[in-house]
């Protein structure tokens, strides 16, 4: 061995050692990049695995749906006048509260009776009259011990409303309250008219009715009597209320929106593109919903995608998208829109308080952005072995929309944002199918 021949060996073995270094380095650095980027995507998936995202993040909003008047005191004799009440039942006591012939009276339960155009003065009376009048007024204040006043008094007034299925549609009133309908019918147990209203907590109905003798047979009065009668009462009950007074019929129901002309089933609202970002893989078939069905006014669908990687319940991954519609029957111009509209914000204002008939277990209710015309996000808690459900519900016009979320990674269930998020990003691909 020469003299140099060391010092290239040792050249060598430096270099040698560079290299190595600059090869370990190298790995490590491509090993790095791909844990971050592993990081990076289940940062932004919906729990990786058989859901690939990206989501959406959903966007709070200002809450601005007001609480709602709440009333307290009743006007005395339901708001009606002496001079209206003796010339809809003449010779009837002016003291309608204290229960005149038939019962015992009250704040909000007031009774105006007349026979023989006041000249029976009876409480039971047999014989030959000519007419018979009676108004009827009842006032309830909804306390909300089970839900939110102004939702339990819009389910009361709900329950004759035009938006009632299965029966011929009343007509609507303009002008009185907050939201009003009339109905007139012949009938004997039915007889006359009757207007009901809702201002803010309080549900006000009054009733006119009557006959008139011809011959041997007795005439319920004719609608325009009944309804002219209910209608003069009714202002005056609103009035003492503190509402809108002036009640108006109306064949439309304003502000007249025109409803979706064109409502797809809940399976084809959404694109297989956007199943896979939430629920990579899965088989759909009919589901059920989960708030929806406190909307007493609406039928609703639903469809359930549902995607696993184990048979066992608590192995592997799996991942349930439910999207659910209820559609309000367009009866009248504008109704659609309106009784959407109202059983949205029933449900809304009773999240809001912390209340929900018959469902509990709701927490971080918060309104949102969108989709639609007004939104609101909310996780429904449950066990260890059922998991939470994340759910977005927003309106469009006449259509409601619930978009339900769950999962879980092996014996961990899914929880918290990516639970909103993920059914928020299906709900922006349900609104899009709605735009026509």
């Amino acid at each position: 061995m020469s003299d140099s021949e060391p010092a290239g060996l040792v050249q060598r073995l430096r270099t040698d050692r560079r290299w190595r270094i600059a090869a370990v380095a190298g790995a490590l650095a491509v090993v790095l990049a791909a844990a971050v980027a592993v990081a990076v995507a289940r940062g932004t998936s919906s729990g990786g695995g058989i859901a690939d995202g990206p989501l959406l993040p959903a966007p709070a909003s200002a809450d601005r749906v007001p609480a709602g008047r709440i009333i307290e005191k009743l006007p005395r004799n339901c708001g009606v006048s002496d001079g209206t009440a003796a010339r809809l039942a003449p010779g009837s006591d002016r003291d309608a509260e204290k229960g005149n012939v038939f019962r015992h009276g009250g704040p909000g339960s007031c009774m105006w009776y007349s026979l023989d155009d006041g000249k029976a003065k009876c409480d039971f009376c047999v014989g030959d009259f000519a007419n018979e009048r009676v108004l009827d007024v009842t006032i309830t204040l909804a306390s909300g011990r089970t839900q939110s006043p102004i939702s339990e008094a819009m389910e009361l007034v709900g329950r004759d409303g035009p938006g009632r299925v299965g029966t011929a549609p009343p007509e609507i009133v303009e002008g009185l309250g907050e939201e009003a309908a009339a109905r007139y019918s012949a009938d004997t147990e039915t007889e006359g008219a009757i207007v009901t209203f809702r201002e803010g907590n309080a549900v006000a109905t009054i009733r006119y009715r009557g006959w008139d003798a011809e011959g041997d047979r007795r005439t319920t009065i004719p609608e325009k009597t009944a309804m002219d009668g209910a209608l003069a009462a009714a202002a005056e009950t609103a009035k003492g209320l503190e509402a809108a007074a002036d009640p108006v019929l109306s064949t439309v129901k304003r502000p007249v929106t025109p409803p979706l002309s064109r409502v797809p089933k809940p399976c084809d609202t959404v694109p297989a593109g956007t199943v896979d970002m939430v629920a990579r893989d899965a088989y759909r078939r009919r589901g059920g919903a989960t708030l929806l069905p406190a909307m007493y006014r609406m039928s609703v669908d639903s469809c359930r995608w549902r995607a696993r990687t184990s048979q066992y319940s608590n192995e592997g991954q799996s991942r349930t998208l439910t999207v659910s519609l209820a559609v309000a029957d367009e009866r009248v111009p504008g109704l659609g829109v309106h009784a959407a509209t109202r059983d949205f914000l029933g449900v809304y204002r009773n999240l809001r308080s912390g209340k929900v008939p018959g469902i509990e277990d709701f927490t971080g209710f918060t309104p949102l952005a969108g989709p639609g015309d007004r939104a609101f996000a909310v996780t429904k808690t449950g066990s260890r072995s059922t998991g939470d459900v994340g759910l977005v519900v927003f309106q469009k016009r006449n259509v409601l929309v619930e978009v339900a979320y769950e999962g879980a990674d092996e014996e961990t269930n899914l929880s918290g944002r990516l639970l909103i998020d993920s059914a928020y990003t299906v709900a922006v691909a349900v609104e899009r199918s709605l735009r026509s």
